[in-house]
């Protein structure tokens, strides 16, 4: 970003899972959940050549029980010679502040239409938010390589975006992350956006090797040359070890 220049970000993403991508990939039924976030996302430049980012957000979780969870609960009543429960234990439940993140981009140099990058930043959340969030310690380290390039399809404009990141103990260990964009501008004011989120976690604890691979495709209509509206849908397209999650997302974005 341009000093002095900037962007503020808020997103809200419905989302919910009621399969999963076994250890061979497969899809298999799983506890089902369902999940509200909403985000504010914020880039400053606070110079020309490094720009500062910084992210928050609130979370309402609400999970399903394992069929395993009521199994244990009728055995432990019927050990402690209780009445049986006609409902089963209720599932994780969650509400509260999300993740909280803050870092620095600087350009480290051009090549041609190419722009290379490096990020770097720390991202937080209480105890309580960890369990529903991809963290295990208090404090997470997010490193990333980014490269852009702009370039025209027909003579309109158009960008790609790859990010290739190094992300420290999640849910299931140190990751690598990959995230692409490609970007289309079919009129002067709508941005056609298609994404690709990927994680790569190749010591997952118990469940062996996790992987997730996420795409999500978005509109971005400019209703002012500082006001835009997002409205897209995410899903995961593969994985291993990880939620089929699918959501809708929508976003408003304010330049300065």
């Amino acid at each position: 970003m341009p000093s002095g220049k900037g962007q503020a970000i808020v997103t809200t993403t419905f989302a919910d899972a009621r399969k999963a991508y076994d250890s061979y990939g497969r899809l298999i039924q799983a506890p089902s959940y369902r999940k509200f976030e909403s985000r504010v996302y914020v880039e400053h430049g606070l110079f020309d050549w490094l720009t500062i980012v910084g992210e928050g957000g609130y979370m309402n979780f609400h999970g399903a029980a394992a069929s395993y969870d009521r199994l244990s609960l009728l055995i432990d009543e019927a050990k402690a010679g209780l009445p049986l429960s006609l409902r089963g234990p209720s599932g994780p439940r969650y509400e509260g502040l999300g993740l909280g993140a803050l870092g620095a981009r600087t350009r480290l140099f051009t090549w041609g239409d190419y722009i290379v990058s490096l990020q770097a930043g720390v991202r937080a959340a209480s105890p309580a938010a960890r369990r529903f969030l991809d963290m295990r310690d208090p404090v997470q380290a997010d490193l990333r390589l980014l490269v852009g390039r702009p370039f025209e399809v027909f003579g309109l404009p158009a960008f790609i975006d790859a990010e290739l990141g190094y992300r420290s103990r999640g849910q299931n260990g140190e990751e690598i992350r990959a995230d692409f964009t490609a970007g289309f501008r079919p009129l002067a004011p709508v941005l056609i956006l298609a994404q690709s989120f990927s994680a790569f976690a190749p010591r997952g604890g118990a469940a062996g090797l996790v992987a997730a691979q996420k795409f999500q495709l978005s509109a971005i209509y400019d209703a002012t040359a500082s006001l835009s509206l997002q409205i897209g849908a995410i899903a995961a397209v593969g994985g291993v070890n990880s939620p089929a999650e699918r959501g809708l997302i929508s976003a408003l974005w304010w330049r300065y």
